[in-house]
């Protein structure tokens, strides 16, 4: 057996860490995805939502909603975990519980029933919300043990390998949300139920793998929780010294932007293009799961040998999906199709290549704070995009939002080219 506490180990025996770690941390990232691709945030759940309220900007929240339930506490969260050398049950204690809950608002919907869409659509904001929260607590210990327990070639593999493992089987589940969802199924409420109950299981089930996890040894366990008096100017002082990492967080605000568009291709599907759900939901979902497979294939590939060429490819190819919508308004849905394949070929492993820069850039001692405030800071852009998206989409209609994702996104890319280099 292997000391892992040991901060002198032999390469050889650091290795033996990282390869087992790679299973359990790719088995755990296999199953939460799958949960978190059934109740698809551009796809399934908004259009769940659109059937509870004919509010633009709460389904464009929905969207949105764990995204801000996930950054939202990172950077608290970092304050106190520098106390602390071991990060490991900061990510597994709070998981259990949370871990659970959508399970929960599962057996909620089937019991309130149709004639009660207000409650399920409070339900669903608080249980989501949670999920979301609780996620994010866990967020930077997660960000901090794959920093110390993996390193760089390992992370990228196991991203790389978790997208593409996880859209060969979304790709066989797809016909199955087709038929759920369709009039075969078990009609509203319980078809969604049932899809929220089937996530709640695969979210329950992760928490064996991330039990076995070998913590290495990180950085340095600071003396005492910092103040905010001490906290705050520190993280000034990184935000206006540190111009890679500045720049890499602009970028991701711009991409929240970005993707502020995300709850509403689905929308343009169904309410403009004409299509049904049964056939707009599974069918875009199987064109972006297919694009996952092979983007995910090449982040395994290029990721772990440039993860910032990987990036600027991505922010490229992220931009035929908002042209692909403009497009689809004039000629026919097909070139959506396209465009959710090359969504799915790029935007998949894009965040998940951004965590992976900073926790690589990040020193050790440093990579809870950089995590937590890379995360955080998006927190903003989070909570003001759904905002944005719909009151344009009300206000405007689909394509001016199209096109304003457009410029979100090619403004990211310049960003990447302009300011930060390897």
């Amino acid at each position: 057996m292997i000391d892992a506490s040991s901060p002198t180990l032999a390469p050889t025996e650091r290795e033996q860490i990282y390869r087992r770690n790679f299973i359990f941390f790719l088995t755990d990232g296999i199953l939460f995805t799958i949960a978190m691709n059934l109740i698809g945030s551009t796809t399934v759940i908004p259009d769940f939502v659109r059937r509870l309220t004919s509010s633009e900007i709460l389904i464009g929240l929905s969207g949105s909603l764990f995204e801000i339930g996930w950054t939202l506490p990172q950077l608290f969260i970092a304050r106190y975990i520098v106390h602390f050398e071991r990060k490991k049950w900061w990510f597994v204690g709070p998981s259990i519980p949370v871990r659970f809950v959508i399970l929960i608002f599962a057996g909620i919907t089937v019991l309130l029933g149709k004639d009660r869409p207000e409650a399920i659509l409070i339900a669903f904001l608080i249980s989501y919300g949670i999920a979301g929260i609780g996620d994010g607590v866990v967020g930077v210990p997660w960000a901090d043990l794959t920093g110390t327990s993996l390193d760089e070639r390992w992370r990228a593999r196991m991203f790389g390998l978790m997208t593409a493992v996880v859209g060969v089987i979304m790709l066989v589940l797809s016909p199955l949300i087709g038929t759920i969802l369709g009039e075969t199924g078990p009609g509203f409420p319980n078809n969604y139920a049932l899809l929220f109950g089937a996530a709640g299981v695969f979210f329950a089930v992760s928490i064996i793998p991330i039990l076995f996890i070998h913590e290495l040894p990180g950085g340095k366990r600071a003396e005492k929780v910092p103040s905010f008096g001490e906290f705050l100017p520190q993280l000034g002082h990184v935000l206006r010294t540190d111009v890679p990492f500045r720049s890499v967080i602009i970028t991701r605000m711009l991409t929240s932007l970005f993707a502020m568009a995300g709850p509403f291709y689905i929308g343009f599907a169904t309410v403009q293009l004409g299509l049904s759900s049964e056939v707009a939901v599974p069918t875009l979902l199987a064109m972006q799961t297919i694009g996952s497979v092979t983007g995910a294939l090449a982040y395994t590939w290029l990721g772990a040998r440039n993860n910032l060429l990987f990036i600027r490819l991505a922010l490229a190819g992220a931009a035929l999906l908002p042209i692909s919508a403009l497009l689809a308004g004039v000629v026919g849905p097909w070139p959506l199709y396209l465009g959710f394949l090359m969504a799915g070929l790029t935007v998949s492993n894009l965040f998940l290549s951004y965590q992976n820069w900073v926790v690589t850039y990040a020193s050790p001692d440093q990579r809870p704070i950089y995590a937590g405030l890379f995360n955080t800071i998006a927190t903003v852009i989070s909570l003001i995009a759904p905002i944005i998206g719909g009151t344009v989409v009300q206000r405007l209609g689909y394509e001016p939002l199209f096109a304003l994702s457009l410029t979100m996104v090619m403004c990211a890319l310049f960003v990447m080219l302009r300011y930060v280099r390897r």
